[in-house]
């Protein structure tokens, strides 16, 4: 998706959303990291707006952010704890 598509979508209706559900102005925006994202019209159309919303910081992908990850570890954990041992995890 080009930037300026993106920053229409936002315009046009994020921004009315946004100001509905949250008309104190205190909602929270996240977007992933796409490079359209990423893009200076559209950081800056975020930042002229913050009175509005906020745009949360995301940083790139990472396990340690991936809350399954954290599941798949402790299910693991549970069966190698197991007497007797699972014998195929």
């Amino acid at each position: 998706m080009k930037a300026a598509n993106y920053l229409n979508i936002i315009a046009d209706h994020l921004h009315p959303y946004m100001a509905f559900v949250f008309p104190t102005g205190n909602g929270i925006y996240q977007q992933g990291n796409s490079p359209c994202h990423k893009v200076r019209i559209v950081l800056e159309w975020f930042e002229e707006h913050t009175d509005e919303f906020h745009l949360m910081s995301w940083p790139p992908d990472s396990p340690d952010l991936n809350p399954m990850e954290h599941i798949w570890d402790v299910m693991e954990r549970q069966l190698r704890a197991q007497t007797p041992l699972c014998p195929n995890i």
